[in-house]
């Protein structure tokens, strides 16, 4: 139980600081990139939170494969 317990925490935490890491972008970065740029930027870090989360699960789900 513990193994999935700190997979939930941590999923919690990467989808906050990824919501986190867009807000501030939005205020304070997003200013000096145009609108394609912006685009790129929130999809390239949303494709790294879903591969460390995918990671993470993954192999919590390869102990069941059995």
């Amino acid at each position: 139980m513990m193994g999935i317990r700190s997979r939930v925490v941590a999923s919690i935490f990467i989808f906050i600081g990824w919501l986190v890491f867009i807000l501030i972008h939005a205020a304070f970065w997003a200013r000096g990139f145009d609108l394609f740029q912006n685009i790129v930027i929130v999809l390239v870090s949303f494709l790294i939170a879903g591969g460390v989360l995918g990671a993470m699960w993954a192999s919590w789900g390869m102990r069941f494969i059995r």
